[in-house]
């Protein structure tokens, strides 16, 4: 590619009112910026890029940029100025990552997409993992719904240790901090349904970007380990009267056996377990005598033990 050096320092220049074509890679100096105004700005091919630690910044007032990519998106600070809903076409090491916004207020927004690991990588409460691959630098008093999205690329791969849902984190000066958020339906180009290869997550309120200086993508575990009720007391009073194992209904080809102290079998199911088992003698109406009784569960029913201890039953 051919490289376009725009070198001014604390200068600003605009391309006013007239379609630009982003069609080489563009070098802006330290603290230079370029302003975009009116008509759409169109990346073809090339990367708009920047110094560090004192980096330029493009500032899009009405246009919107269009077509970023993996090979042509802004690898540098974009200023948002007087949108309510834009797509920040931000992207680091030849891969394209952007932040939106919808119903935002008037305020600026600079965004800038880092591809490494954010310094800080402390776990918050009530999250399991945070992405170590990638994360957005924000700055700025907007207050706007927010969305985040990734490609394969984002490596959420690395988050899939029994994963069961994804948030959103924002980084304060005291540490990361959850901003509820949900999946989106669709990824960055609208038609593709969100999955962990590429997506879309948005907060479910607008979120106040002047209390963060960081986003990033953090993961929920599932809940997988069963936790069996060591008791059951089938008085008919309502309260423990059937056997619960928590859990259970993640494993719908389970396999369930409980012997009596003499290793003579009472009760044995196969497949999903509804949590309804009463203490009868193999489920059916006879009722099994107050005494411990022993269980082992097959969670795939492979014929391997996963679990296995006493049971009580009381009347």
């Amino acid at each position: 590619m051919k490289l376009t050096a725009i070198a001014f320092t604390f200068v600003v220049s605009f391309f006013c009112r007239a379609q630009v074509n982003i069609q080489e890679d563009v070098f802006i100096q330290s603290n230079a910026a370029i302003a975009f105004f009116d008509a759409p700005v169109y990346f073809n091919q090339g990367i708009l890029y920047t110094p560090q630690p004192q980096p330029g910044v493009l500032l899009f007032s009405s246009a919107e940029p269009l077509g970023a990519n993996n090979t042509s998106h802004a690898d540098t600070p974009v200023m948002s100025h007087n949108h309510s809903d834009f797509v920040f076409p931000v992207g680091n090491d030849g891969v394209y990552q952007p932040l939106s916004i919808a119903a935002g207020d008037g305020a600026n927004l600079i965004v800038r997409f880092q591809h490494f690991a954010h310094d800080d990588l402390t776990i918050p409460a009530g999250v399991d993992l945070i992405s170590d691959q990638f994360y957005w630098q924000v700055q700025g008093e907007k207050r706007a719904h927010v969305g985040l999205y990734w490609n394969t690329f984002s490596l959420l791969s690395r988050l899939t240790d029994n994963l069961a849902d994804l948030t959103i984190l924002g980084h304060t000066a005291t540490g990361w901090e959850v901003i509820p958020a949900q999946l989106a339906p669709f990824g960055e180009d609208g038609v593709t349904p969100t999955s962990l290869e590429a997506g879309q997550i948005v907060s479910q309120g607008p979120v106040a970007f002047g209390r963060y200086d960081a986003l990033t993508i953090g993961g929920i575990k599932k809940v997988t380990a069963l936790l069996v009720s060591e008791a059951i007391t089938p008085n008919g009073d309502n309260i423990n009267d059937t056997w619960y194992i928590e859990n259970v209904d993640r494993y719908p080809e389970l396999s369930i056996r409980v012997y009596n102290r003499w290793g003579g079998e009472v009760f044995a199911h196969q497949g999903r377990y509804n949590n309804d088992w009463n203490g009868t003698y193999k489920n059916n109406t006879q009722t099994l005598p107050e005494a411990p009784y022993y269980y082992r569960i097959d969670l795939d029913n492979d014929g391997t033990v996963d679990q296995e201890g006493w049971i009580y039953i009381n009347y």
